[in-house]
């Protein structure tokens, strides 16, 4: 009897929605299609650390457990994707694709009830298909991408708490959003608790159904402080993420000067069957170009400024605490005095400010000015601002690559059995995690300290462009990469 009131009222809520629904599957679907199409541009991952996925995943299916303690959820999630397919590289694309993919459906459902009509929400899916920060982030930073998905579905419950009052499914869904995000990258998290900061402060101050909204946030705050103090206790090798908050304060409070790095740790003891975490930071220079420009992010910023006062003289209470909350946290992400190593991951998150304030405001737009104009002006603006972003996102995507060739992958792949026991190798920028992945070898910098700790240690150079370093003899030669193995610096000589 349940089972049947059940899928009574599904099929009655289907029926109801089905072009919303129709809506939703097809947007996500292209969204899906097209990320796919950019992973699958290549035979290898993209991005610096794309082969550090596959490395995680490869190590939770021998041993069960991660090669570097980082937020584990983003690797078990695609760890079934990978069993699912039968291939590893295969499983990440599909499940990043996926995930980025599925982060449109939140903000549909969040910009259709702020906008009060499903074009809003149609208009938030097409930006956070085609952002260029977000496929930036997708093609290297997987895990914050993957949390974006989560992020986007926490301010939709949470901004359902504040405006509809206690409702325990809210608020179960808003804690259990709240906490994947922790579970999958810091920034993520970071960013959903700043939301909940602002909903906070401004729902009291505006009277949004503030003891209700107050008890919620409290629930919350009580969850994720008990789950965060557990996790940092009990499984602080999967967290070490909280390590970058100290980082990141460290480099604004710095007295050096802004952009100073904390001192670096020694690389940790090895251990059988583990790598050393390169003590180098994987980056690929940042362009502002890929948000568009300074002057892109301050027009969307001055656009939901604008919106905001709108909003505010309008007395539209709801969509206001939004925009005002959305538009504060874009201005914080892209704040000129974060230090540079920090303010290009900070600019890729502008994804959710930028699908919020554009889909609201060219909603707006269309309202008013079918209102008032007998020529559709307001389509017109639509198209040529969906279209700067689409063609900015498709610039991005085309010029996105791995950070080694096919030809020097199968010079790895080759060069595998040629590597003595016991070495670690220094490698080019950008290949250590493939060189990882593929030869199941240590890396590092180049140091005197390498000899005290491996039996050979060995350069990996593109040839032709060997430096003038000395070495004992050439371990391999493949199609465009060079395998030698050093000599040690001389000892000092012994004073008298």
């Amino acid at each position: 009897m349940e089972k049947m009131l059940a899928f009574r009222t599904m099929k009655r809520y289907v029926e109801k929605n089905r072009v919303d629904i129709c809506l939703v599957f097809s947007v996500f679907l292209l969204g899906f299609l097209y990320y796919m199409w950019i992973f699958f541009r290549s035979r290898l991952i993209t991005g610096v650390d794309g082969p550090y996925y596959l490395i995680q995943v490869r190590e939770l299916f021998r041993v069960g457990s991660l090669v570097y303690g980082d937020p584990p959820l983003t690797f078990y999630l695609l760890a079934f994707f990978s069993l699912l397919l039968g291939d590893i590289m295969l499983g990440v694309k599909v499940g990043v694709s996926f995930f980025c993919a599925l982060s449109t459906i939140p903000v549909f459902f969040l910009m259709k009830r702020v906008g009060k009509g499903r074009l809003a929400g149609f208009f938030a899916m097409l930006l956070v298909v085609f952002s260029a920060p977000y496929i930036r982030m997708m093609t290297d930073f997987m895990k914050n991408a993957v949390g974006i998905c989560w992020l986007l579905a926490f301010i939709y419950y949470l901004h359902d708490l504040a405006f509809s009052g206690l409702k325990k499914r809210s608020l179960a869904f808003a804690t259990f959003f709240l906490v994947l995000t922790d579970l999958t990258h810091i920034l993520d998290f970071g960013v959903a608790l700043l939301f909940l900061a602002f909903y906070t402060v401004l729902a009291t101050i505006f009277d949004v159904n503030r003891r209700s909204f107050l008890m919620s946030a409290g629930i919350m705050a009580l969850v994720v402080g008990v789950f965060v103090f557990l996790a940092a206790v009990f499984f602080g090798s999967l967290f070490t993420d909280f390590n970058k908050v100290l980082s990141f304060i460290y480099s604004l409070t710095s007295p050096q000067g802004i952009g100073t790095q904390p001192p670096q740790q020694p690389p940790p003891p090895r251990h059988p069957g583990h790598f050393p975490r390169p003590p180098f930071a994987p980056a690929i220079p940042f362009s502002i170009d890929i948000v568009g420009g300074w002057g892109v992010i301050l027009l969307i910023l001055f656009f939901g400024a604008s919106l905001s006062l709108y909003l505010w003289k309008k007395r539209e209470k709801e969509a206001f605490l939004l925009l005002t909350i959305t538009t504060s946290m874009g201005s914080i992400m892209c704040f000129p005095l974060i230090p540079n190593e920090w303010l290009g991951r900070f600019l890729l998150m502008m994804v959710v400010p930028t699908a919020i304030i554009l889909s609201y405001g060219l909603s707006k737009m269309n309202e008013i000015l079918n209102r008032n104009s007998k020529f559709n002006v307001s389509s017109v603006l639509v198209v040529v601002c969906l279209t700067f972003f689409v063609v900015q996102a498709g610039s991005i995507a085309v010029n996105i690559n791995p950070t080694i060739t096919y030809v020097e992958y199968l010079d790895l792949v080759n060069m595998k059995s040629h590597i003595p026991p016991d070495s670690i190798i220094a490698v080019p920028h950008g290949m250590y995690y493939w060189v990882q992945y593929i030869d199941e070898v240590d890396v590092g910098q180049l140091s005197p300290d390498l000899w005290q700790s491996y039996s050979h240690v060995l350069g990996l150079f593109f040839k032709g462009n060997v430096p003038p370093v000395p070495f004992n003899q050439t371990i391999f030669v493949g199609n465009i990469l060079i395998l030698v193995e050093l000599q040690p610096p001389p000892k000092p000589l012994s004073s008298p």
